[in-house]
């Protein structure tokens, strides 16, 4: 046990020590990466001896990312602030970053300084356990994936109700050929348990980047969609697939659009479009709220304005994996 323990104990130092050396100077934005990293990160991240600067940036981007995923906001922001990749911060000294980064959190430079130890700490621990537990075997189509954008396009002015799903996600790992999407449409409000659940359907598409090999239902009202990927994907790289979700006319449909991201989301930005010939009474956003209240009748929140095209746009940053964000809207 304690070979392993200081085997584990060297693990985390080597890569604290690789990390500072990353995060100093132009961070992930510097050039001649291949020399700025070493054998820990390389292993970490699957970066192959002959890779360029733009795939080791996208290898660490994506491992880090995944890694920090359920840390608290501070602590990304300390990592992103750190490596240069968090937006307005690409600037040539460390000390430039950590200046901004205690302008965001209105805090002393020494202040700032200890929260970025404190992140890659936390972040070092992760990646120990991660190294510690070996190469993944078998493909979990669930949890190969992780997605940096979401636009989300709602349309009420359609005969039926239709999403449009556009997504860019990133492999996490290499010669990732097959993932899967969710959809749900829930019982409408005072409808008891199990009320049209048995026709409950819901026609969906790929509209481009992607083809449908599978179709479940799972419960009462819940999709699975297993789709193929044109190519497989290595660690870190991005591709982008667009679907389309149609609801029968026979079908309810809740008066709300809810993302519940069970995987990490770096962005999601969510338009609806209504019907110009019958506007909803009141719209608003909501955000962050637990799965069981979806489920209730949606208390309204501050209220949205449509726009002259009808339509309201929210965008949302690195939704909580777990909880629901979107719009609800009362006829």
């Amino acid at each position: 046990m304690a070979d392993g323990q200081d085997a584990t104990t060297g693990d985390k130092a080597a890569l604290l020590e690789e990390f500072a050396k990353l995060r100093h100077g132009w961070g992930l934005e510097a050039t001649n990466l291949r020399g700025r990293i070493g054998p820990q990160l390389r292993r970490l991240c699957g970066v192959r001896a002959d890779a360029g600067d733009r795939e080791i940036r996208r290898r660490v981007l994506a491992v880090v990312r995944e890694l920090s995923a359920a840390f608290p906001e501070p602590d990304r922001l300390a990592l992103g602030f750190a490596l240069a990749t968090a937006p307005g911060t690409q600037l040539p000294q460390l000390t430039e970053r950590v200046d901004l980064l205690a302008e965001r959190f209105s805090c002393a430079d020494r202040t700032a300084r200890r929260r970025v130890v404190r992140a890659f700490d936390r972040l070092a621990e992760e990646a120990v356990a991660r190294l510690a537990a070996g190469p993944e075997t078998g493909e979990d189509l669930d949890k190969d994936w992780y997605a940096s954008r979401l636009e989300a396009l709602l349309r009420l002015d359609c005969a039926t109700p239709e999403l449009i799903e556009r997504r860019t996600i990133v492999s996490r790992r290499d010669g990732l050929r097959r993932i899967a999407i969710r959809f749900s449409l829930p019982r409408p409000d005072g409808a008891p348990p199990g009320a049209a659940a048995a026709d409950a359907t819901v026609a969906a598409d790929v509209q481009q980047g992607a083809r449908i090999e599978s179709r479940e239902r799972e419960g009462e009202a819940h999709f699975r969609f297993v789709l193929t990927l044109p190519r497989p994907l290595r660690q870190g790289d991005q591709h982008t697939f667009t679907m389309v979700f149609r609801v029968p006319d026979s079908q309810p449909m809740r008066p709300h659009y809810a993302f519940v991201p069970l995987l990490a989301c770096d962005e999601f930005q969510l338009r609806v479009r209504f019907d110009p010939q019958s506007p909803p009474a009141s719209v608003w956003r909501f955000q962050r709220v637990a799965p069981r209240v979806l489920n209730d009748r949606m208390v309204p929140g501050e209220p949205l304005e449509l726009d002259e095209a009808g339509e309201v746009v929210l965008d949302f940053s690195r939704p909580e994996t777990g909880f629901g964000y979107g719009v609800g809207w009362a006829l």
